[in-house]
């Protein structure tokens, strides 16, 4: 008997797994009408009303015209019989009495025999409806429940699929199996009004397509060179669906199901083989994997051939791998073109899968061995003063390979974090990622020591500094912290300063909070809410509900160095306008800007604690701020720099290659010494535009005369033809013999 059960909690969107349910024995054979058992011929009770004979037809319609699932149900005479019983009838009764319901909450069962002589099938099904609790719609009346989304649902059962999705509190009569599917038509309940559920979804149809196939696609995927199943290729569906069913499961006690999900490709195991039934009768197939070429075919199957009918074709393929090649370059610094360290992960764009892992030096240069003609995707893993993690999508490599210089802009907000608690620096953190805000960061716990003035100072110009202090018993702010922060206000940069205590556990003299902020601490404050004040920058319109201890009630002092502005008080009324909880101030000579919160922003909600940081950023950012993480870098298929790369292979015999970079049009030398530094040979004297070249020395002098084994020295000279500037460099190279 299965049940289908009322509620009135239904969300409406969509999950992101989807799937369906196949009700089976504990072997997992399938409980089907076996064909000789089809048209599946239901009956109508004598007292059915006839204007709901259409809901009832359109109904069983949804499966029946399923071009690809060989089932089909048909209306037959109706009957007097109107209890659940093996007996031929396929009962569909409208009990008005609710006789066979001593549940109130149960909209409607059905009840299906089966036989195992012969093997496991069904061979009846009754369907009973709780009309006197559940009035059937036919246009979606909010008090009622609609009658075709029901026997849709009910017909599903019938043909052999459970509840899609395992519903909170199994029964013998509501349980289902895999992800749950909300929107499906064999989701477990139902709101009255409700008519969202009356036409299949995809899980839905290939639930019932993969019990009664019309069509089937299998073969066998190998790797050309081996003959070895090619694992974890993508058998790829363009125009159709597969599905892949799951191991059984017993969702409740002496009942069994296998989950199953609508697919649009498939991914080949150690078997080598796949087999789907599918939804169409005409699609492509495409067979991809990372390093290999790719196959792929155009299927057409036979029209429908009736019931018990399934076609099965084949698609086998054979994958040749890709020539592997160099994918090379460098990370630079765009502000002053130096090396940049770091580390890079290289994934394939096709399945995901990571194919390198490279950290660079001090020089910035980083090489990968891939297969060429792929797509690839490099996620930067970098310190400041440059965002923590960068990602680069979309990389061809072509099938000589690929040199790509990625040029790397210091980000122009560095947050330092010198709180102890964790949750609170994460706030931050939080924030920013969600903001989309390019930054850099710094854990003080974590690193160990503050940030370093040579550190600051390599940020993008001018920087605006979030600074988390503050504590139970100390600002965590010292002297000489202040008066960097101090230094770098003088120079034009920006200040955001938040934390709890901060005020109150900083002199009364301090300059930082005295002269350049224009604050002094008076008291702390027990408010539970904050109010912006009307009209300023960063405060207007700010209701800020907040709680814990730690908030710094503020004053503002009479000669500060710049103008400083209320942002928020705390309290909610006229009288609470005194109690200022922060402000901002500017020099506009000077350039300088400062936030001050006399709070830590982890008081305040996600929502507020974005906004306070949004606005405060942009108030302290000027033209060169960074407000996209796809902002702080650029990408260059040419040279940056001028460069000489080691020879290969070194040691050599009898020839070693030379590669050298030009980022402009130049006069390049490239010469051979010997180590008394005789000249031995020049390789190449000529213009030659911005590129990556090669040359090879054979191991000849300029008469192309054999030398000696022994060490040489190689030397490239070049002069940039627009600018005029030089680039001399000098390697050493072993040739042996």
């Amino acid at each position: 008997m299965r049940k289908y059960i009322i509620s009135s909690l239904l969300a409406l969107s969509l999950f992101v797994f989807l799937g369906f349910c196949i009700i089976t024995n504990q072997n997992g054979d399938p409980r089907i009408y076996f064909p000789n058992r089809l048209p599946f011929i239901y009956q109508l009770h004598t007292s059915t009303p006839s204007d709901f004979i259409p809901a009832i037809e359109a109904g069983a319609d949804e499966w029946t015209n399923l071009d690809a699932c060989y089932f089909v149900f048909q209306r037959g005479a109706n009957t007097n019989v109107s209890v659940v019983a093996n007996d031929g009838v396929n009962l569909v009764y409208f009990d008005l009495q609710g006789v066979n319901f001593s549940d109130p909450n149960v909209i409607a069962f059905s009840s299906t025999f089966t036989t195992t002589v012969g093997g496991y099938q069904a061979v009846g099904s009754d369907l009973i409806w709780n009309a006197r609790d559940f009035t059937p719609g036919l246009n979606g009346e909010p008090n009622k429940i609609d009658l075709k989304s029901v026997i849709t649902h009910e017909f599903g059962h019938h043909l052999g699929l459970n509840h899609a999705g395992q519903p909170p509190s199994p029964s013998s009569g509501s349980n289902g199996c895999g992800p749950l599917y909300q929107q499906a038509v064999m989701w477990y309940a139902y709101t009255r009004g409700d008519t969202s559920k009356r036409r299949l979804t995809i899980d839905d149809a290939m639930g019932a397509i993969s019990l009664y196939p019309v069509w089937a696609l299998q073969g066998m995927i190998l790797d050309a060179s081996t003959s070895l199943p090619l694992v974890g290729a993508k058998v790829k569906f363009i125009g159709t669906y597969g599905s892949t069913i799951g191991k059984v499961e017993q969702p409740y006690t002496n009942r069994w199901s296998k989950p199953g999900v609508a697919v649009s490709e498939i991914t080949i195991d150690s078997t080598g083989q796949y087999y789907t039934p599918v939804m169409h009768q005409s699609f492509k197939v495409k067979v991809e994997k990372y390093g290999y070429y790719p196959d792929s075919a155009t299927i057409q199957f036979n029209p429908p051939g009736g019931i018990g009918s399934t076609e099965v074709l084949n698609f086998d393929a054979m994958l040749s791998q890709k020539p592997m090649v160099t994918f090379n370059g460098y990370l630079l610094n765009q502000l002053n073109n130096q090396g940049v360290a770091g580390e890079i992960k290289l994934f394939s764009v096709l399945d995901g899968s990571q194919v390198g892992n490279f950290t660079t030096s001090s020089d910035g240069s980083f090489t990968f061995n891939v297969y060429g003609e792929e797509y690839f995707k490099m996620v930067l893993n970098l310190n400041p003063p440059f965002q923590k993690t960068i990602v680069v999508d979309s990389i061809y490599v072509g099938p000589s390979g690929k040199t790509l210089n990625v040029q790397l802009k210091p980000t122009s907000i560095f947050v330092v974090l010198n709180d102890t608690t964790t949750s609170n620096k994460t706030k931050y953190l939080n924030s920013l990622e969600r903001l989309g805000v390019a930054y850099s960061s710094w854990d003080v716990q974590t690193r160990g020591a503050l940030p370093s003035n040579e550190l600051i100072n390599s940020f993008a110009k001018p920087t605006t500094l979030i600074w988390v202090a503050g504590g139970t018993t100390s600002s965590n702010i010292s002297n000489d912290t202040r008066n960097m922060l101090i230094q770098k206000l003088e120079s034009g940069d920006k200040l955001i300063l938040a934390g709890r205590n901060i005020a109150e556990f900083s002199d009364t003299s301090d300059e930082l909070l005295s002269r350049y902020i224009g604050v002094k601490f008076v008291t702390n404050n027990s408010a539970f809410s904050a109010r912006g004040f009307t009209g300023d920058y960063i405060g207007n319109g700010l209701s800020l509900p907040m709680a814990g201890s730690g908030k710094d009630q503020l004053e503002l002092t009479s000669s500060p160095y710049g103008k400083t502005y209320k942002v928020f008080y705390y309290g909610t009324g006229t009288a609470d306008t005194v109690k200022i909880g922060a402000v901002r101030s500017e020099n506009s000579a000077k350039r300088w800007k400062t936030v001050f919160f006399g709070i830590g922003l982890e008081m305040v909600s996600d929502a507020n604690c974005d906004t306070l940081l949004i606005r405060s950023i942009r108030y302290c950012a000027d033209t060169n701020f960074v407000t996209k993480v796809e902002d702080v870098y650029s990408l260059s298929t040419l040279p940056l720099k001028y460069n000489l790369h080691q020879n290969y292979p070194n040691p050599f015999n009898p020839v070693s290659k030379i590669q050298f970079d030009l980022p402009a049009l130049s006069f390049v030398e490239i010469s051979i010494y010997d180590v008394s530094g005789k000249l031995i040979k020049r390789l190449i004297a000529d213009q030659k535009e911005a590129g990556y070249y090669k040359v090879e020395w054979n191991g000849t002098d300029s008469n192309g005369k054999k030398v000696s084994s022994g060490i040489y020295f190689y030397q490239m000279k070049a002069k940039n033809l627009k600018t005029g500037s030089e680039f001399i460099e000098t390697k050493k190279m072993v040739l042996m013999k």
